[in-house]
C-alpha cells in the first residue's frame, strides 16, 4: 500500500500528523494482511519492523518512509526521542487529515519515546532514492 504521510516515523518533522488516519485505517490494513507500506512526506529514510498499533507484530506491515529526495524544507535530521526534541502535542494536528488524534501512545504514557522506538528498524537522514 502507499499514501503520502507516514503513520510510523520517529522524526520530529511531521511527527504524528497522520495519527487520525492511522486510527481510522490501520485495522483494515492489518486484517487484510498488508505486507508493506510506502510513504513520503518526511524528508529522510526510515524503515520499521513489522508493527501494529506501535507494538511489534509479525502479522503487521513493514512501513518504509522514502521521502529522502528532499526539497526546500531540507532534510529531516532530528528525532522526537532525542532530549528536548519532542514536539508539543498541540503543534502536530493536521486539519486536512482529521484534526488532533496524537494521543499518548508510548509505554511510559508520554507523547514521544525516550529512545529509538522498537518499531523503528533503521533511520537515516540522507538524500537518495529507493529501488524495490
Amino acid at each position: 500500500a502507499s499514501w503520502h504521510p507516514p503513520w510510523y516515523s520517529s522524526y520530529t518533522a511531521h511527527y504524528s500528523e497522520a495519527e487520525c488516519m492511522k486510527e481510522a485505517m490501520e485495522e483494515l490494513l492489518y486484517s487484510y494482511g498488508t505486507d508493506i507500506v510506502f510513504n513520503g512526506h518526511v524528508h529522510a529514510y526510515e524503515r520499521s519492523n513489522r508493527v501494529y498499533n506501535y507494538e511489534l507484530d509479525l502479522c503487521g506491515p513493514v512501513y518504509i518512509v522514502v521521502g529522502d529526495g528532499g526539497n526546500r524544507e531540507k532534510m529531516a535530521i532530528e528525532h522526537a526521542d532525542e532530549p528536548g526534541k519532542c514536539p508539543e502535542p498541540l503543534t502536530t494536528p493536521d486539519p486536512f487529515m482529521g484534526g488532533f488524534c496524537a494521543w499518548n501512545f508510548t509505554p511510559s504514557g508520554k507523547f514521544c519515546w525516550d529512545q529509538q522506538p522498537d518499531y523503528s528498524a533503521m533511520r537515516e537522514s540522507s538524500f537518495g532514492h529507493g529501488i524495490l
